[in-house]
């Protein structure tokens, strides 16, 4: 089991690669355009952002999830013959997306933007959510070949592309915002171009209609699922723009996007991994305490991860945010932190439906917690703000996993080690807490602060009976190897 989460760490490190790029170049762009641009402005190109997620969503119709789910298991020759249907479904539904962003673009500025002036960025985010639905197949032809390195380039490639083309516009040239994605558009249109010998060398012709039947089945309840999951990540801010102001918007967004840190550093990179390996660990005889233990030690890093964020996040936030209006959003972000720590978990349990194909029973459960969760909205946003909208995404992300581990006990059922859970989420909660308490502003006795509450974290894992002897034993041995080869270094 050792060798397998070896490897499931190596790729996930390496599929990491381009999501720590992403979040990195993110922060980035935090200072640049809080100095750029007003708080009402960020909120709108939040929106605008949120819009062409869902899209996006609805272009790729689910196909990313549907290929890896299809063709994993197949041959060569057979997922060639597969995935030459994919293109074709995918290639149908962006042009109809194409068609749809031209006739409409002014409609949907009117909209969201109460404007029709800005219908050419609605446009352009018309053309990011294709080309980007494009870009998906060659990303799952890597995943399939388990080739890390090739997903990275093609990802990272898209992603520094745009970064400067950003830059330039936003920076050099002091444009409006329009130009952020014109920048968005033009950077995986151009990655897309070079990836269509890796289309072409990884498609037969063969066209198959049971086949397309199927995807089309499976695909509609995966992205309405999608759709859903977006909406329980994202209603709240449209909520929120009926009761509280747009800066207060502006100061939410700020702490919901840096709150998902951890989803880029962490469950991104390992879920790209693990898909690759599930299929082929799922019928070995050790296959229940491997997903187990994945489980946990997944917890266990965005959980520590979050910690880590949750500590330095006053300082750093300070730093790379200019506007002082925005510094409210540090609580915002423990909370967010939380959130996705929670809804972690769907990474390991949802593989069950996955397997089973079963996308019907995730969609009604999510369909279900985000009621909750509007519901929820309504009521409690108008009383408290931006607080209440966090703290219902922690309480949706918890009742979405419950409600899909009890049901997967009757589709293929992933066990949790409960107990280690809740203890992980208690000392988050109470060293956060904590943390609150008794920091003071000055960097130096802070910095000794986090450190303490760092080393507390690990006492009250060992003294809550967190790792097991073997895990023990192999932190020893790798602490022990450590050690030799600095001592070897110091001697020479």
């Amino acid at each position: 089991m050792l060798e397998d989460l070896k490897h499931t760490l190596k790729h996930s490190a390496v599929y990491g690669l381009s999501r720590v790029a992403s979040k990195a170049l993110s922060f980035v762009f935090i200072p640049l355009y809080t100095s750029a641009y007003s708080a009402g402005t960020i909120g709108n190109i939040n929106l605008l952002e949120t819009f062409w997620q869902y899209l996006f969503t609805l272009c790729l119709f689910g196909f990313e999830t549907t290929i890896i789910t299809h063709c994993s298991t197949l041959n060569e020759e057979k997922r060639k013959k597969l995935l030459f249907n994919f293109l074709m479904l995918l290639v149908l539904n962006c042009f109809v997306f194409l068609i749809v962003g031209i006739i409409f673009k002014n409609n949907f500025s009117q909209l969201f933007l109460k404007q029709e002036i800005y219908g050419n960025v609605i446009f352009y985010c018309f053309l990011i959510c294709i080309f980007e639905s494009l870009l998906a197949l060659p990303l799952c032809i890597a995943r399939l070949k388990q080739k890390p390195g090739l997903y990275s380039t093609i990802a990272l490639s898209s992603l520094f592309i745009s970064f400067f083309l950003q830059i330039y516009f936003v920076y050099f040239q002091k444009s409006d915002f329009d130009f952020i994605f014109l920048a968005k558009f033009l950077a995986p249109m151009i990655v897309f171009i070079f990836c269509i010998p890796v289309i072409i060398n990884n498609v037969k012709i063969n066209f198959d209609k049971e086949s397309i039947k199927d995807i089309v089945n499976f695909s509609f309840f995966w992205t309405v699922y999608a759709i859903l999951s977006m909406l329980l990540n994202t209603v709240d801010r449209f909520i929120l723009t009926s009761y509280v102001s747009m800066d207060m918007v502006g100061v939410y967004t700020v702490g919901y996007s840096v709150g998902s840190l951890t989803n880029f550093l962490v469950v991104m990179p390992f879920s790209l991994a693990f898909s690759g390996l599930f299929y082929k660990k799922v019928n070995e005889e050790n296959a229940e305490r491997y997903f187990t233990k994945m489980s946990t030690y997944l917890f266990f890093a965005i959980i520590f991860v979050s910690l880590l964020a949750s500590l330095i996040m006053p300082e750093a936030l300070k730093l790379f945010v200019k506007n002082p209006k925005l510094w409210e959003a540090i609580n915002t972000i423990r909370i967010i932190l939380f959130a996705n720590c929670v809804l972690s978990l769907f990474t390991v349990v949802g593989f069950g439906f996955l397997y089973k194909k079963e996308s019907k029973i995730v969609t009604w459960f999510t369909f279900l917690v985000l009621l909750f969760n509007v519901i929820g909205n309504f009521i409690f946003i108008r009383y408290y703000g931006i607080y209440a909208a966090g703290i219902l995404s922690v309480l949706s992300n918890i009742l979405l996993i419950v409600f899909l581990y009890i049901k997967s006990k009757r589709y293929y059922f992933i066990k949790l080690e409960i107990y280690k859970l809740i203890l992980l989420s208690v000392l988050y909660i109470g060293l956060v807490y904590l943390s609150t308490l008794i920091k003071q502003d000055n960097l130096l006795f802070d910095f000794g602060i986090n450190l303490a509450l760092i080393a507390a974290f690990f006492l009250l894992l060992y003294l809550g009976r967190f790792f097991e002897n073997i895990e023990l034993y192999s932190i020893k041995g790798f602490i022990n190897k450590y050690l030799k080869i600095n001592l070897f270094r110091k001697n020479s």
